[in-house]
């Protein structure tokens, strides 16, 4: 089966994300990793996360309660339309870094 990928380019980073075949939906699907494990950051060093991710202490919610995933918080901004894949804008995550090319 041919191997296929999904190519974003998100404020100076350049991603590259695998995706596999699903039979079930007869779809491709795109193949995050974990960064939590092994992160990734923009080129103005805002941290790649995914929306389903665990909300972590610095984060803040429109509502009075608090989200139970990062996609929630007000500091997740998606990088495109129809994937999990977003960047913390929360300041206090921020880190310093060159722009890069990430295969996901």
């Amino acid at each position: 089966m041919k191997k296929r990928s999904k190519h974003y380019e998100f404020r100076g980073t350049v991603l590259n994300i695998p995706m596999f075949y699903d039979e079930l939906t007869g779809t491709y699907i795109e193949e995050y990793r974990n960064f939590n494990e092994e992160p990734a950051w923009t080129a103005d060093g805002a941290p790649f996360i995914h929306s389903v991710e665990d909300p972590c202490p610095h984060g803040e919610w429109e509502t009075p309660y608090r989200g139970n995933t990062c996609g929630e918080c007000r500091y997740f901004k998606p990088i495109a339309e129809h994937t999990l894949i977003g960047i913390c804008q929360q300041q206090k995550r921020q880190w310093a870094n060159k722009p890069q090319e990430v295969t996901l």
